[in-house]
């Protein structure tokens, strides 16, 4: 049990360690509710946003009656929590564009109906202001569909009327018969599909706010350089004799491993779940509905990230050097991760990128926890991170091996 205590050991020198706290504890926090409430906007959820309702103003020249379903039933009827319609003369619409009195408005052409009937170009006018915001991509919508869908409805009633024609049947009848194939066709869909059983994937995700993503971003990058530091104080050992004194007392090589292993997975599994439930109680950072896949995927990582520490550490022999590079390695890595920026901003490349590194592996583990998903919908994301830091420890263990043995050689 030696290597017990060696794991002890490094637990009281990290609790008498006020820096240590502040590093390993208060600067996530803090850097959590610094990022939180800066990128609050960005992270912004689309129920929260709000399209305040407009006035369009329409000219209909249309001398068919087209032109009116679309400004007195679709604008008009239709959309009344989004658009306030008002009828203008064109000079008069004009003027009140020009004044800033109107913000947009619409000149429904005179050949409206006929074009549409016809097949041909229809081109509504759109006026607007300087920059109008999504009010004319609305618009634009609108018109868009509502032409497609009449189009598409005309050359249906052409096809209609040639096919009844060519089968000798009335328009009512042909139209009856394509009714009851269709009805046929319903019930036959109807049955596939209840076979199929098929169900929306994660159809109710929720959105994950600033908070929520900083708590993870930082938790996770800041383990990483808690490894980072656990690592560099056992090559200070070595470089002070520490180790050799260890070893005067029985401890094995293996033992000293496996104590400072211990220590270094304690470590880090408390400062995780310090920041997981401080920053749902300072913050209210909802971590997601699965407590056990937020504790396996916590395990996971810091295991992951144990082992990957041990493998830098296996290959520099100076604390000194260790530092630098691992503190530009943990920022490279918590770059690449999401850590410094949100994930949402990143090209889909990036993203996969960072799926072959622990930490941003973990980090997307962890949205998806925030998002409501399921510790079985995390299991091969959990698989994938200890796989990557069993294969990290393993070649950095038998690294560690080889250097040892060529030094007793």
């Amino acid at each position: 049990m030696s290597f017990f205590w060696l794991a002890v050991k490094d637990l009281l020198l990290i609790g008498r360690d006020k820096k240590a706290f502040l590093t390993l504890i208060m600067m996530p926090l803090l850097l959590i509710a610094i990022l939180g409430a800066a990128f609050g906007n960005v992270f912004q959820e689309e129920g929260d946003v709000e399209i305040p309702k407009f006035t369009l103003g329409i000219v209909n020249l249309d001398e068919g009656t087209v032109g009116g379903i679309l400004a007195d039933e679709v604008f008009g009827k239709a959309l009344p929590d989004q658009i306030r319609v008002k009828n203008y003369k064109q000079d008069e619409m004009e003027q009140k564009i020009q004044d800033h009195k109107l913000s947009v408005g619409i000149v429904i052409p005179a050949n409206f109906t006929t074009s549409l009937s016809t097949g041909k170009a229809a081109e509504i006018k759109l006026i607007s202001v300087p920059n109008p915001g999504v009010k004319t991509m609305i618009i634009q919508s609108v018109i868009e569909q509502f032409t497609q869908n009449y189009t598409v409805e005309t050359e249906a009633m052409k096809q209609s009327m040639e096919k009844a024609l060519q089968a000798g049947m009335s328009i009512e009848e042909y139209q009856a018969s394509m009714i009851a194939k269709t009805d046929q066709n319903a019930e036959e869909n109807q049955t596939i599909d209840s076979q199929l059983n098929e169900k929306t994937v994660q159809a109710e995700s929720k959105p994950v706010g600033s908070f929520q993503y900083y708590a993870a971003a930082m938790g996770v990058m800041f383990l990483l350089m808690t490894v980072a530091e656990g690592v560099s104080a056992m090559i200070l050992e070595k470089e002070q004799e520490v180790y050799n004194r260890l070893q005067v007392s029985k401890l094995s090589y293996y033992q000293y491993l496996t104590g400072k292993m211990l220590g270094l997975i304690t470590i880090s599994l408390i400062q995780a779940f310090v920041i997981i439930i401080g920053t749902t109680f300072i913050f209210g950072v909802d971590w997601g509905d699965s407590v056990a896949g937020v504790i396996v995927i916590t395990i996971s990582f810091v295991i992951s990230a144990c082992g990957l520490g041990i493998l830098a550490g296996s290959f520099i022999k100076k604390e000194k050097t260790f530092s630098v590079a691992s503190m530009l390695a943990t920022q490279i890595m918590a770059a690449i991760g999401g850590s410094m920026a949100p994930l949402y901003i990143f090209p889909d490349w990036a993203v996969l990128a960072g799926k072959f590194l622990p930490n941003g592996l973990a980090l997307q583990t962890y949205i998806e926890l925030m998002s409501g998903a399921s510790l079985t919908d995390i299991l091969p994301a959990v698989a994938g991170i200890l796989g990557l830091g069993f294969f990290f420890f393993i070649i950095g263990l038998a690294r560690l091996l080889i250097e040892r043995r060529g030094s007793y050689a």
